[in-house]
């Protein structure tokens, strides 16, 4: 039903990230992360100015993690196109993040961080989604080999991040059904 509403509609915003996990080392991979915020259509600021359709925000970050545990070793950003020249003095909390490990309450510590008057709330909310890339991109590095069937579901790697992620990966999931199934399978032999 809503795709018949959008149909020929006049798009205000378009809002595109893009996530990408790169190879580094057997123990890192780098993320990156782009945001583009475009302006569709002709609209006004809040002080009346005219703001043409075009792009708002263009920001580029790059995250070296170590995977094991998550941790951001390295951060670097550029605001390629911002609204006032003044959004760059936010960059300076991109540095706060080194050292900062991927875990539960991750969001909450990159709001404090740099959310709010602290910072920019672009690039806040980019660190912030950049997180699931950092998840899943250290999951493919680490299984590019067959890793072992583990002796138990508590001996399965990166289980913090796996169980409970999804319904998939919930107790009576279909994952953990799958996985347990591999388990007795191993266990036979």
């Amino acid at each position: 039903m809503l795709d018949e509403l959008i149909k020929n509609r006049e798009k205000l915003h378009t809002r595109n990230i893009q996530l990408t996990t790169y190879h580094h080392s057997d123990s890192k991979v780098i993320i990156h992360g782009i945001l583009k915020d475009n302006l569709c259509t002709k609209a006004f600021d809040a002080t009346g100015i005219v703001k043409n359709p075009g792009t708002l925000h263009h920001i580029d970050v790059k995250l070296l993690i170590n995977i094991n545990p998550l941790t951001i070793e390295d951060a670097e950003a550029e605001m390629i196109h911002v609204p006032l020249p003044e959004c760059h003095s936010t960059l300076d909390t991109v540095e706060k993040l080194k050292g900062l490990e991927v875990k539960a309450g991750f969001s909450k510590k990159i709001h404090a961080i740099m959310g709010g008057k602290r910072g920019c709330s672009h690039l806040c909310n980019l660190i912030i989604v950049m997180a699931q890339e950092i998840v899943q991109g250290s999951l493919v590095q680490k299984r590019k080999e067959k890793p072992p069937v583990p002796d138990d579901i508590d001996g399965l790697a990166d289980k913090e991040f796996l169980i409970n992620s999804c319904r998939m990966w919930t107790k009576d999931g279909p994952k953990i059904k799958a996985l347990k199934q591999a388990i007795e399978e191993r266990n036979k032999h």
